[in-house]
C-alpha cells in the first residue's frame, strides 16, 4: 500500500470514529452524568437571600481520572499562586520536581525534564502537538499560551503512558485551558466561602444565564516589564462563549553586576543609524542585551453541551512584533499564528469517546534587533542590510480516543492520531535591490532556500490497559506505533559561488540525494503501583520511547559560515549542519517512586530515581572535513577548545540517570500568626555520551529549593531559598561554558479578599550575581553574523541571571 493511500485511509478512519459517535447517539441509551460545580456564588450577608441562579457548571472531565497514573497535576489554585512571578508558561513549572528550562526569549523558554528538552518532550497545548516553526526554535509550543490562559497542567516526568502521546523520548507536559462553564438552574451551591467571587447569574424567561470574567495586570521592575489579561464568559445551560486575551512587554533586564564593559551594542557601524532609525544603543555593563520582547495572545472558545456530549470550538491568535534573544545570533521580528480546534467529548453505554481536529498556520520572521548589528559592509562599496529569514508553517491533525471499562476492574484505551506538518523557510536577498555603486556582501542576488516544502507527517495508533486489581494494586500497560514520513524539496543558496562551489557542491549534492525517509517507531509502557495503606504508595515502571529527527536535524544542508550560524536552538552560538543519515532516537527508561504522607497530608516525602539509556541519541560532532571542507579553519575546528565551532548532528548512544526528592511539612497550625508550612525540592541528573565518554549538553547541576509559607486568613507570605551547584560537567564538542554555583532568596506575598487578589514579591532579594546554568552563551550584541570575526560577540561569556526584581500584580474576578 502506498504512503498516500495509507495516510488518506488513516485520516478517514480517525474522522469516522468521531462521526460514528453522533450516529450512535440516536440508538444508545444514555444516563446523564451529574454536573460538577467549579465555582460558587459569593456568600452574602445574613439579611440577604441567596441568588436565584446557581454558579457556573462544567461538564464532567471525560476520560480523565482525578489524577492520571504518574502525573503531577498543577491545578488552577497552584497556577494562580505561580502566575504573578511567571513571565511565560514554562515558569509555571518552577516548583515541579525534575523540571528545568533552557533560557531563550522572554516568552519562549524551552522546558527540560530529567535532562531531556525541547523536541524530546511531548508538549501538548489544548490537545495540539505544536512544533517550533523556526531554525532557532524561537516559537516553541508553550510560547503560544500565556500563563493567564492556562487552566491545568499535567507533567509526566517518569514513565509516560502511551495514550498521552508519542514521537518523544522524555517526559510530557499537557497544558489545557480552563474548562467551559455553563449556567445552571437552582439554588446556590453549598460550601461557598466569603472569599469566592460572585458571577452574575440570573434567569431569562425561566432559563439560566451566566456572565463572569476576570481582569488582571502586573508590573516587574527589572526590565520595566508590564502587561495584563482579560477574560469574559457568557453562558446558558447549554451554550458557552469565552474570550481570553493577554498582553506583555519588557525592555532589556539587568544583571546584579557588570559582566562586560559598557559600550555601544556594536562597534563596527557603517551607518550611524540602526535598522529602526535609532542611534546605536548603549549597553551598560550590567544590561543583558537582546532580552526585550512584546507579545499578545487571544483566544475565543465556543462550547455546546447536550446531556452527555460536549462540542468545543476554539480559535486563537498570537502576535509577537518582536522578541529578542541574548543567546541567539538572530532575533524574532514577527510571529503571527492562527490556530483552530474542534474537540468532542461524549459518554456512551460502552464508555467515553474523545475526538479532535486542529489546524495552525504560523508566519515567522527573524532578523537583527536593535542590539545587534544590522548593516554590514562599508558605505562606499559593500552593502548588506540585515539578514531577513522568513518562515511559513502549517500544522494539521485529527485524533480520537476511546475509554472502555471492562469487567469493573479494567479500563481499555484505544486511539489513533494523524498529523500533517508542512514547513518552508527562505531568506530573501540582502539587499533585495542593489543600489547603484554598491557591491553585494554575498547574500544576493537570489533567495537562500533553507527548507523547501519540508514535510513531516505522522500516523500513530495505540492500545492501553489500566487495571485496578485490588484497592492496593494498579497496573498500566500499553503499546503505541508511530510512523513518521519526512521529505524536503531541492534547495539553493544566495548564489552559486559562495554556496554551491567546488569541491563540496553542497546544494547540488543535497538535491541529488534521496531525501525521503520513513521511520517506524515503537513505544511501550509497563507500570505497577502498590498502595499498602492510605499513607504509602510505591510505583515501578518501564517505558520504551522513540523520536524521529526534526526537519533541521535532517535537512540543514549548507556548511557555509553564515547559514550554519543561523541554525541551532541550543543557545550556544555555534554553527550547525544537518545529516540526512540520522536515525530515530530510542530511549529505554526505568523509573520508581516512593511516596509517603500522613492521612491528613500534613507531612509527606516523595523520592523518584530514574535511569534512561538512549540508542541513536542525536548529539553533535565537530564538522568532518568531508562535510565542511578541508581548510586550515576547518582543520583547526576539529581540535580547538576555544571559540564557536562548526558541528554536525550525529547519532551516538547516551545514558542519563538521576533522582528527585520533594517533601512538605506543616510546622504549626492555628497559631496567633496563622499556619506555617515548609516545602523542599532536590533534583540531580547526570548525562553522558557513551560513544565519546563526554558529558551531555545543558544538564542542570544539582539544585534545591526550600521554602517557608505563612497563611493568615487571606494573607500568604512565602520566603524561599534556591541553591544551584556549579556546572562543571560540560560538553566538550560544543565548547560548553562552565558556570559557578549560587544561592538566591525570594519573598512572595499575596492577599485575597472576595474577588480581588493582590500579589507583591522580591526576587533575588540580595541582588546576587550569577550565570544561568542553562542560559547558554551570551551573543546578544555585536556583529552576530560575523562568526568568530571582528566585531562578533566574544566567546566565553554565559548569559547572566536577572538581578533584584520587584513585581506587583492584581487580579479581579467578576
Amino acid at each position: 500500500m502506498s504512503r498516500h493511500a495509507l495516510t488518506r485511509g488513516a485520516s478517514a478512519g480517525a474522522i469516522a470514529i468521531v462521526l460514528l459517535a453522533g450516529a450512535e447517539n440516536a440508538v444508545l441509551a444514555q444516563t446523564p452524568l451529574p454536573d460538577i460545580t467549579i465555582a460558587a456564588a459569593r456568600r452574602t450577608a445574613a439579611t440577604r437571600s441567596a441568588p436565584a441562579a446557581a454558579p457556573p457548571q462544567a461538564i464532567p472531565a471525560f476520560a480523565q481520572p482525578a489524577k492520571p497514573v504518574g502525573a503531577t497535576i498543577i491545578d488552577q489554585r497552584q497556577i494562580a499562586d505561580e502566575r504573578p512571578a511567571a513571565v511565560d508558561t514554562v515558569q509555571l513549572l518552577r516548583n515541579t520536581p525534575g523540571v528545568s528550562w533552557y533560557e531563550a526569549g522572554g516568552v519562549s523558554r524551552l522546558p527540560a525534564i530529567h535532562g531531556l528538552a525541547d523536541d524530546r518532550l511531548n508538549v501538548l497545548v489544548s490537545g495540539i502537538p505544536a512544533a517550533s516553526a523556526c531554525a532557532n526554535h524561537m516559537n516553541p509550543p508553550l510560547s503560544y499560551v500565556s500563563p493567564s490562559q492556562v487552566g491545568k497542567i499535567q507533567v509526566y516526568s517518569g514513565v509516560v503512558p502511551v495514550s498521552v502521546g508519542g514521537d518523544s523520548i522524555g517526559g510530557a507536559i499537557i497544558v489545557d485551558p480552563p474548562s467551559p462553564v455553563f449556567a445552571s438552574s437552582g439554588k446556590a451551591a453549598p460550601g461557598q466561602t466569603a472569599n469566592e467571587p460572585s458571577p452574575l447569574a440570573f434567569d431569562v424567561d425561566g432559563k439560566p444565564v451566566l456572565l463572569k470574567g476576570e481582569v488582571g495586570a502586573f508590573y516587574r521592575s527589572n526590565g520595566n516589564g508590564y502587561g495584563g489579561h482579560l477574560s469574559a464568559t457568557a453562558a446558558t445551560d447549554r451554550f458557552s462563549v469565552t474570550y481570553n486575551g493577554s498582553y506583555s512587554r519588557s525592555e532589556n533586564y539587568h544583571a546584579a553586576a557588570a559582566f562586560k564593559p559598557a559600550g555601544y551594542a556594536f562597534s563596527f557601524v557603517p551607518l550611524p543609524l540602526t535598522r529602526l532609525n535609532q542611534f546605536t544603543p548603549w549597553l551598560s555593563g550590567s544590561e543583558v542585551g537582546s532580552t526585550s520582547y512584546q507579545a499578545q495572545n487571544h483566544d475565543v472558545s465556543l462550547a455546546f453541551r447536550h446531556e452527555n456530549h460536549q462540542l468545543q470550538v476554539n480559535v486563537g491568535f498570537q502576535h509577537i512584533p518582536y522578541q529578542n534573544f541574548p543567546n541567539q545570533r538572530m532575533d524574532m521580528t514577527l510571529n503571527r499564528s492562527v490556530q483552530g480546534s474542534v474537540r468532542y467529548n461524549g459518554q456512551y453505554d460502552w464508555g467515553l469517546l474523545e475526538g479532535q481536529f486542529y489546524h495552525q498556520t504560523v508566519r515567522h520572521g527573524m532578523d537583527f534587533g536593535p542590539d545587534k548589528q544590522y548593516y554590514y559592509g562599508a558605505l562606499n562599496n559593500v552593502l548588506a542590510p540585515g539578514m531577513p529569514m522568513e518562515t511559513k508553517a502549517q500544522n494539521t491533525g485529527v485524533k480520537a480516543k476511546a475509554d472502555i471499562p471492562l469487567f469493573n476492574i479494567h479500563n481499555l484505551r484505544l486511539g489513533a492520531e494523524y498529523q500533517q506538518y508542512r514547513y518552508n523557510e527562505w531568506w530573501p536577498p540582502s539587499p533585495f535591490v542593489l543600489p547603484a555603486g554598491k557591491t553585494s556582501g554575498g547574500m544576493a542576488p537570489a533567495a537562500f532556500i533553507a527548507i523547501n516544502d519540508g514535510r513531516r507527517d505522522r500516523f500513530d495508533a495505540f492500545a492501553e490497559l489500566e487495571s485496578r486489581w485490588s484497592p492496593q494494586w494498579l497496573t498500566l500497560v500499553g503499546l503505541r506505533s508511530d510512523t513518521v514520513w519526512m521529505n524536503a524539496g531541492p534547495v539553493h543558496g544566495y548564489n552559486v559561488m559562495m554556496y554551491d562551489s567546488a569541491p563540496l557542491f553542497p546544494a547540488t549534492m543535497f538535491n541529488i540525494s534521496n531525501r525521503a525517509r520513513t521511520d517506524q517507531n515503537w513505544n511501550a509502557t509497563a507500570q505497577a503501583t502498590y498502595t499498602p495503606n492510605a499513607a504509602l504508595t510505591f510505583s515501578l515502571g518501564y517505558s520504551l520511547k522513540s523520536r524521529s529527527p526534526n526537519l533541521y536535524e535532517r535537512y540543514s544542508w549548507s556548511p557555509a559560515t553564515m547559514p550554519a550560524e543561523m541554525i541551532g536552538w541550543f543557545g550556544d552560538g555555534n554553527f550547525y549542519v544537518g545529516n540526512l543519515n540520522l536515525k530515530p532516537e530510542v530511549a529505554n527508561t526505568v523509573s520508581a517512586t516512593a511516596d509517603w504522607h500522613d492521612e491528613a497530608n500534613q507531612r509527606g516525602i516523595r523520592f523518584t530515581p530514574y535511569f534512561t539509556y538512549v540508542s541513536n541519541f542525536i548529539d553533535v560532532q565537530r564538522c568532518p572535513l568531508s562535510v565542511c571542507g578541508n581548510t586550515p579553519t576547518t582543520r583547526n575546528n576539529l581540535v580547538t577548545t576555544y571559540g564557536f565551532v562548526f558541528l554536525q548532528f550525529v547519532n551516538q548512544d547516551a545514558r542519563l540517570f538521576g533522582a528527585d526528592l520533594s517533601g512538605h511539612a506543616v510546622l504549626a497550625r492555628n497559631t496567633p500568626l496563622g499556619d506555617f508550612t515548609a516545602r523542599g525540592i532536590l533534583s540531580y541528573v547526570n548525562g553522558q555520551n557513551i560513544a565519546t565518554g563526554g558529558n551531555l549538553y545543558q544538564i542542570m547541576p544539582v539544585n534545591t529549593k526550600l521554602s517557608l509559607e505563612q497563611k493568615f486568613g487571606g494573607l500568604t507570605n512565602l520566603v524561599e531559598m534556591q541553591v544551584v551547584g556549579a556546572k562543571a560537567n560540560i560538553e566538550q564538542a560544543r565548547n560548553e561554558l562552565k558556570t559557578y554555583g549560587y544561592t538566591l532568596f525570594n519573598w512572595r506575598s499575596s492577599y485575597e479578599w472576595r474577588n480581588v487578589r493582590f500579589d507583591v514579591g522580591v526576587e533575588n532579594i540580595f541582588n546576587a550575581f550569577y550565570y544561568q546554568p542553562l542560559g547558554g552563551a551570551y551573543v546578544g550584541y555585536g556583529a552576530t553574523m560575523s562568526g568568530n570575526g571582528a566585531g562578533a560577540p566574544a566567546w566565553g561569556i554565559p548569559v547572566p541571571g536577572m538581578g533584584r526584581n520587584v513585581y506587583v500584580a492584581t487580579n479581579v474576578k467578576f
